[in-house]
């Protein structure tokens, strides 16, 4: 089933986020670089796809927004990973480039900060800051929403439950009939056994009594 474009970039911004998260760890393992490379890769992939959409519904603005964010996001990202993958398959040392440069979401050419540009330094790491944030709301919109849906699917298992507990119930209601008619069966089967019994009795009595006068006779 084809993908809206809200679902594409839901997909990209989650993509971006999890690449944004490891590459700000310290702890840059080669298993780690080499699942940024693919998510970078599921990221392209999703902006391809974000671009088509836009030209098929003929959007001006969300086209030239994609194309937009694909080069000043997954470019820097995509050069970062591979300077560190490079660096721990060769071993060769790379200057690590700005953090600016990779968490801005665009092309970012970090300017050359003294003495005197600390105004300019603290706004950009309020907007590094700022970013980071709202990835960090984003996530947890998210997490509310799985939460969410884990809520309404046990409250569907409970009812589910309570439905089966009741259909349980009747079972054993129909069952404590089903013995009571059963036991009244065998106590008029038993008692119809006895009637015949003393009918036999008395038949038996009859006969004897018959042939007893028709010998004294």
């Amino acid at each position: 089933m084809t993908q809206t474009y809200e679902e594409y970039e839901k997909d990209y911004d989650q993509c971006l986020s999890r690449v944004r998260s490891f590459l700000s760890s310290h702890a840059r393992s080669l298993t780690t670089l080499r699942e940024c490379d693919r998510l970078l890769s599921q990221a392209r992939r999703c902006a391809t796809a974000m671009e088509a959409l836009a030209k098929e519904g003929r959007d001006a603005f969300k086209l030239a927004e994609t194309k937009r964010r694909a080069e000043r996001e997954i470019a820097p990202l995509m050069q970062e990973v591979e300077s560190a993958l490079r660096e721990r398959e060769t071993g060769d040392i790379i200057i690590d480039r700005n953090r600016a440069d990779l968490f801005s979401g665009g092309k970012y050419n970090a300017p050359n900060f003294d003495g005197n540009d600390n105004d300019q330094m603290m706004s950009a790491l309020i907007q590094d800051s700022d970013e980071l944030l709202l990835e960090s709301q984003a996530l947890c919109a998210q997490s509310e929403q799985i939460g969410s849906g884990t809520l309404n699917t046990m409250g569907m298992q409970r009812d589910q439950l309570h439905s089966a507990g009741e259909h349980l119930r009747g079972a054993r209601s129909t069952l404590e009939q089903a013995k009571h008619l059963l036991q009244n069966l065998n106590n008029k089967a038993l008692r119809n056994k006895r009637f015949l019994y003393c009918i036999i009795t008395v038949l038996i009595t009859a006969n004897i009594l018959v042939i007893v006068a028709i010998i004294k006779k």
